[in-house]
C-alpha cells in the first residue's frame, strides 16, 4: 500500500503535479484500488440478506403463516409500486431482497 501512497505517476494522472496530499493519496487508494473488493463484498452481503429473507418465509410457513405471508408481501409490493418480474442475474447482484415471485415460488417449496 506504500508503493501506491508514494507512487508520483497516481498523483500526477489525477492533476496533482508538485504535490502528494495525504487525503487524495488515501482517497485514490480507497475509491480505485479496492473498488472491486468493495463489490465482491458487497454482493455477498446481498446473497446473505437473501438467504435471510428465506429463512424467515421458511419459518413463516413452518408456523402455518404462508398465506398471510404472501398476502403481505403482494401488499408490500404493490404499495412500493415493485415489478415482479427481473431477470434472475440482475435481481441476484443488486436486489437486497428477492422478487415477489420468487419468494411466493420457494413458498411453495419450501417443505
Amino acid at each position: 500500500m506504500s508503493l501506491l501512497y508514494q507512487n508520483q505517476v497516481l498523483y500526477t494522472a489525477f492533476g496533482f503535479h508538485n504535490s502528494r496530499p495525504v487525503f487524495i493519496g488515501i482517497f485514490i487508494i480507497f475509491q480505485y484500488i479496492f473498488s472491486p473488493y468493495n463489490e465482491i463484498l458487497s454482493f455477498l452481503m446481498t446473497c446473505l440478506g437473501r438467504r435471510f429473507e428465506f429463512a424467515a418465509d421458511a419459518f413463516a410457513k413452518h408456523m402455518n403463516r404462508t398465506a398471510d405471508l404472501r398476502s403481505a408481501l403482494i401488499k408490500l409490493n404493490k404499495d412500493n409500486l415493485g415489478f415482479p418480474l427481473y431477470d434472475w442475474l440482475y435481481s441476484s447482484w443488486y436486489h437486497s431482497h428477492p422478487p415477489l415471485l420468487e419468494r411466493i415460488r420457494a413458498l411453495g417449496k419450501i417443505d
